[in-house]
């Protein structure tokens, strides 16, 4: 056997291992707390963006349906500024 037997005296007179109290956690520093906000920031924007974007466009979708479409005037003014855009602003 790879284990010898403790005899009966000493297992009765050996003295019971007090649990150990569960270590402290240490407390975080400021770079750590930060580093914590930034986190559940960006995860909070995340989830923020993937319904606020959807719902502006539908929304924008709904009061393009009310009105009865885009007006041509919208529409020249967009391809205006975006033909301005392309030429480099003169």
């Amino acid at each position: 056997m790879w284990f010898k037997r403790k005899p009966a005296p000493l297992l009765a007179q050996a003295p019971e291992a007090a649990p150990e109290p569960p270590a402290r956690k240490q407390k975080l520093g400021w770079f750590e707390k930060r580093e914590q906000r930034r986190r559940r920031r960006k995860l909070f924007e995340e989830i923020l963006g993937w319904i606020l974007v959807p719902a502006f466009g539908y929304l924008i979708y709904l009061g393009v349906k009310a009105v009865g479409g885009v007006p041509k005037e919208l529409i020249d003014f967009g391809n205006e500024l975006i033909g301005i855009v392309m030429k480099g602003g003169r």
